[in-house]
């Protein structure tokens, strides 16, 4: 197979799927007259043999919530709502469906059951993940290098104390708020935001991609129930980052020394996405979506603020009944103990935590990543 078609083939495989969905949630052009614009992200499940690419989930999206608002989540709120990360969750979401499917005793395109209550992803499948701009963190760090942006620069030159404020915590040098510090390489950073924003904790989606390397397309939940964990083989970004490819190959493929990591090939299509930034004056779209492509049809979401849209209460008020959204720890939570049979105290996060092995190799993954220590987001767990 032309490896430059496969890249396209891929790209457009998740564009086509994002043009069929409604352009409820897309970008549009506000009253103003200025047009918004998102990122795209997306996972293919590949048959190299029958060249044949099957959709699985979409994600769109450039916010991340606030860690002050995780406070009265209770795993309702969705944290990162970056396109990558809604198309990663959303891909777990599908497993956990496909699960379902095969335990009711229907046929999945996917997914197969083996001896006991464990699932493996059929044989004829490797994954690609297409995004349609490079990820924030450090793999974009060139391209605000190379192009010298005057909001950054502003970021770059605050008062004497600024080398405290690039930091969350001083002591932890090897996580940066943001886009601080943008020349500074091979470190965390967390999700940007003005210098004046609330923060967020999640992590960059370079250093989540990275991350992944070593602990799979997997969340806690699916990687329970498979027989082995999933890797991404691919990673899709469009042709015009392809003079970055040096640094994009740095920050995937030379922060991590373990030799367990599964890495994924960087490939560069030609494929336009038109809902694209083109211009300076165009904004970003507050909303995201995001769509499963399962065995028994298509669900699509649009989330705003982290949850539902339509469902988001502002303050400190609690939030609406329903409002989460598919891929929120909540309803993930909850698709898995129907599989799955665990005791009725167990939350969320003592599930996960009870998962050594994999704790052990998430542990391994952020201390190679930020040597100086880890900061997490805010203990959000569900019942």
């Amino acid at each position: 197979m032309n490896m430059r078609t496969f890249a396209d083939q891929v790209a457009e495989t998740v564009i086509k799927g994002y043009n069929e969905l409604s352009s409820k949630g897309k970008p549009c052009i506000r009253s103003n007259g200025v047009k918004e614009w998102t990122v795209l992200a997306g996972i293919v499940a590949v048959d190299d043999v029958a060249e044949e690419f099957r959709l699985l989930s979409i994600g769109t999206g450039l916010k991340a919530t606030p860690e002050v608002e995780l406070i009265r989540s209770q795993g309702r709120i969705v944290h990162d709502c970056h396109a990558e990360i809604v198309c990663l969750r959303a891909f777990n979401a599908l497993l956990l469906k496909e699960f379902q499917n095969v335990k009711d005793g229907r046929d999945s395109f996917l997914v197969e059951q083996k001896a006991g209550e464990y699932f493996k992803i059929k044989e004829k499948w490797h994954f690609a993940m297409y995004i349609s701009r490079i990820p924030c963190g450090d793999a974009s760090m060139g391209v605000l290098v190379d192009a010298d942006d005057a909001e950054i620069f502003d970021y770059d030159e605050l008062d004497d104390d600024y080398a405290k404020k690039q930091y969350i915590d001083p002591e932890i040098h090897s996580i940066i708020r943001g886009r601080a510090n943008y020349a500074l390489r091979n470190v965390v950073r967390t999700k940007p935001g003005r210098a004046d924003s609330n923060i967020t904790l999640s992590k960059s989606c370079s250093d989540k991609l990275t991350m992944k390397q070593l602990t799979s397309l997997c969340n806690s939940l699916t990687w329970c129930l498979l027989d082995a964990p999933v890797y991404l083989n691919f990673v899709i970004l469009p042709k015009r980052y392809e003079n970055q490819v040096k640094r994009i190959n740095e920050t995937f493929l030379g922060r991590l020394k373990d030799r367990n990591s599964h890495n994924f090939e960087i490939q560069f299509c030609n494929i336009p996405f038109p809902d694209d930034k083109h211009t300076e004056s165009q904004q970003p779209c507050f909303s995201s979506c995001l769509c499963l492509f399962s065995s028994i049809g298509k669900h699509s979401e649009i989330i705003l603020n982290g949850v539902k849209l339509g469902f988001y209460v502002k303050g400190n008020k609690p939030l609406r009944k329903n409002c989460q959204s598919c891929i929120s720890r909540y309803a993930l939570w909850n698709e898995f103990k129907k599989i799955k049979t665990v005791p009725s105290e167990l939350d969320y996060l003592s599930f996960k935590s009870s998962l050594v092995d994999r704790i052990n190799i998430v542990t391994k993954a952020k201390k190679e990543l930020s040597p100086c220590g880890w900061i997490s987001t805010y203990r959000d767990t569900s019942i």
